[in-house]
């Protein structure tokens, strides 16, 4: 990994804590004081606090800068609980400040962002002081009761799911826009897919799971009716989706395709309403849009995991076979040696709606595959020090097209 240590990225987190271990996945299910953990094997482990301190359990939450723990969220309350060891547990509530916290999320800058069914707003809360503050004011599209909610960490734009709709909250605004609407059914949880950017949601009167995609278009992840009242959604360390039913199963479905696994939460018995997994978080978010290539715009995706210890393989399309091609790394999708990003890059090579996206901090070559449509792919190892990093790549690549490159759109990746 020589040719990332130069980007000099600050570790933000070393690795995980001795009480957790990564994929492990926790789960709670409308109690007023237990959760359970499962490894991967054997038996669910139960985890009994005196109590959460307010009504039955909604959601849960890992948190990545303190590993060993998770936040949970109900009726009155939001609290940590600390893994102490194989079923022990230590609890304290953060704040009794809020009505319902029916699921949680980190911004970009490690803030708690909730959505509150009591109050009808998202809000935010400050863990160093307990203070709560709203982040929307007014009537809003999902009326009364905000069912869901997720947060894209690359735009700070909130997604919140109702009855019926899902709903736009661009980051800075105080009012929200209806992204989709008429799915005829309550929003019981919504997740962010990490390598797509689309939204997953449970609709739990029709018994769906579906994508919905950024510009507002529905389909169905798995068949409509095969999974109970899908109530809670997390996607794991390798990017692949959990999705917890009203019968305490929690599905994990393959992101390639294949035969789904399963087990059963037992720490509640019964529905499952929250899922968070250790060493979960990690992106790679696209932004922004690619130009023309051979075969159409260029687009570059990356499939993860994005963790430590593994390889993270960035992949673009639609380039013509062979084509010569490079890889930009940056710490940055703002700025470059003074100059503003995106920078329009037509005026400079004669392309067409072509722009640098990240700052140009390392750059790799490589080659497109032989036949065309060519993919053009990069492996990076992750070594332990990238944990907790996030940092930006683009790639270009030398083809007959306007001012002879394409450029694709950019990838935020976040390591866990």
């Amino acid at each position: 990994m020589r040719t990332l240590l130069p980007l000099a990225f600050a570790a933000l987190a070393s690795g995980l804590a001795a009480q957790t271990a990564t994929g492990d996945i926790a789960a709670t299910g409308y109690s007023t004081n237990r959760f359970g953990i499962y490894s991967g094997t054997g038996p669910v482990v139960a985890y009994t606090t005196p109590g959460f301190q307010g009504g039955a359990s909604q959601t849960i939450l890992w948190d990545h800068q303190q590993p060993d723990s998770f936040l949970i969220g109900g009726p009155s309350f939001i609290g940590r609980a600390r893994i102490l060891g194989p079923g022990s547990v230590q609890y304290a509530v953060l704040t009794t400040n809020v009505d319902l916290v029916v699921q949680m999320a980190w911004d970009a800058q490690h803030r708690l962002v909730f959505a509150d069914g009591g109050t009808a707003r998202i809000r935010r809360l400050d863990l160093s002081t307990g203070v709560v503050i709203d982040l929307t004011s007014g009537p809003q599209p999902w009326s009364f009761e905000p069912t869901a909610m997720v947060l894209d960490p690359v735009s700070g734009d909130v997604f919140v799911g109702g009855n019926g709709g899902v709903h736009r909250l661009a980051a800075g605004a105080t009012t929200a826009t209806t992204l989709v609407s008429g799915l005829a059914s309550h929003t019981a949880d919504l997740a962010l897919d990490p390598v797509t950017g689309d939204l997953i949601a449970g609709l739990t009167w029709t018994h769906r799971v579906v994508r919905i995609t950024r510009a507002g278009l529905v389909s169905d992840v798995v068949p409509p009716q095969s999974i109970t009242s899908p109530n809670a959604l997390a996607f794991d360390h390798d990017a692949e989706l959990l999705v917890g039913s009203g019968n305490g199963e929690v599905f994990r479905l393959p992101r390639g395709g294949g035969a789904s696994s399963v087990f059963v939460n037992t720490s509640p018995l019964g529905t499952t309403s929250g899922l968070a997994v250790v060493g979960a978080g990690g992106h790679g978010l696209p932004f922004g849009s690619g130009c023309q290539a051979t075969f159409g715009p260029a687009t570059l995706r990356s499939a993860g995991p994005f963790r430590t210890g593994t390889t993270l393989t960035t992949t673009s399309t639609g380039h013509a076979p062979n084509s010569l091609g490079v890889l930009v790394l940056g710490s940055s999708r703002t700025s470059w040696g003074g100059a503003a990003l995106p920078l329009p890059l037509d005026p400079l090579l004669g392309t067409t709606d072509c722009s640098l996206l990240v700052s140009g901090d390392i750059t790799l070559a490589g080659t497109a595959t032989p036949t065309g449509p060519a993919a053009l792919s990069f492996v990076l190892p992750l070594p332990a020090g990238l944990a907790g990093v996030t940092f930006f790549a683009q790639h270009a690549a030398l083809e007959p097209v306007a001012g002879g490159m394409s450029w694709t759109n950019g990838l935020a990746i976040a390591i866990r």
